[in-house]
């Protein structure tokens, strides 16, 4: 099964990559539909027990105009696993509507959302999530602190960049999730917003969240700060983020660095990546939602190489150290991303 599915999705991937080879002048796809997105392919070992993670995550795009834009995400990831530890493998496919939601560009400094939107908290939700993104397959520690109970909002939210200079621009986020248990549409009673401020010259970003969780048994406040820096004479990626909820707290930075700039590099080797990322938990009134019930510190790096910028073989190592049990966390994969205009005759 390993064979055939890593198999299909290099095929899949294969047959695909002429399609976006194009020259500059012929680029220009216009105001028409897109449909965008990743195929992904993780084997992932946790505690000596193997799982096998393809997934296929299509984003669709559908302008209206210069000023209006619709846009939704699926996601469709298999899980499979040992029959009994040591037996076939066996699983499903879990089908999920991530986001469905209309934007309106009403200025330079304001768009308006409605409908099922990403819950603007910390760096990972609408950034690092993806899988033809992340730098680590696994989530952080304390991703769910200020996600619950879905990750995404159902209702209204207000985004833009409140001022930009040559110095630094603000950005900023706000929103309102109603309760909702409709089905591909669930999402929690909650309201919050995110700002950051990002320095150019310094390449230098620093941001908070907060949420106001207001679903039962308990309304509790979620906050988060966080920073991320790319440096201007280094192919360096430094992040890191600190979030505390009634359930708990903790941290999590990484480093990746492309070998890009190393004497020796030659071109198999500028398309390393290397990465480390170290990360801490503590619970707080027993844990839960998603927080480790423990104390739980996670060392781990990862090594990607770049087959072309949209096609990466993944790997990764972390080491969970808990008072209950110790593991290793082993993953090694693909992802591939793609991007194609439903117009004919459109690059």
């Amino acid at each position: 099964m390993k064979i055939w599915l890593l198999a299909g999705c290099l095929l899949f991937c294969t047959m695909k990559v002429s399609a976006q080879d194009a020259d500059n002048e012929t680029t220009q796809a216009g105001y028409v539909p897109v449909i965008s997105g990743a195929v992904g392919y993780v084997d992932s070992i946790n505690g000596g027990t193997s799982t096998l993670l393809p997934a296929i995550d299509p984003v669709l795009l559908i302008p209206i105009g210069s000023h209006v834009l619709g846009e939704a995400r699926g996601e469709f990831t298999g899980v499979f696993s040992r029959r009994n530890g040591n037996g076939d493998y066996t699983g499903q496919v879990f089908s999920e509507l991530d986001y469905a939601q209309i934007d309106w560009l009403a200025d330079t400094h304001a768009m308006v959302v409605g409908g099922k939107f990403i819950l603007p908290y910390g760096l990972v939700t609408e950034r690092l999530d993806p899988i033809w993104i992340d730098t680590f397959q696994n989530l952080p520690l304390t991703y769910s602190a200020g996600t619950q109970t879905t990750g995404f909002g159902v209702g209204g939210e207000l985004r833009g960049v409140a001022t930009q200079n040559d110095k630094f621009s603000v950005q900023y986020s706000a929103y309102y999730s109603a309760h909702s248990n409709a089905s591909q549409f669930g999402s929690a009673h909650a309201t919050g917003f995110d700002a950051s401020v990002y320095f150019p010259t310094q390449r230098f970003e620093v941001g908070t969240s907060y949420q106001r969780f207001m679903d039962d048994p308990r309304h509790i406040n979620n906050e988060a700060v966080y920073i991320s820096w790319q440096p201007t004479h280094l192919p360096l990626d430094v992040k890191g983020e600190y979030d505390q909820s009634y359930y708990g707290l903790g941290y999590w930075i990484q480093a990746g660095y492309m070998l890009s700039q190393v004497p020796v590099a030659n071109s198999f080797f500028k398309n390393v990546e290397i990465a480390g990322r170290m990360q801490q938990s503590f619970p707080d009134h027993g844990g839960g939602h998603g927080v480790p019930g423990t104390q739980t510190e996670r060392p781990g790096v990862a090594l990607n190489y770049y087959i072309r910028d949209n096609w990466r073989i993944i790997s990764s190592y972390e080491r969970s150290f808990t008072s209950a049990k110790d593991a290793n966390l082993w993953n090694i994969g693909f992802t591939y991303r793609f991007v194609w205009p439903l117009w004919p005759g459109r690059k």
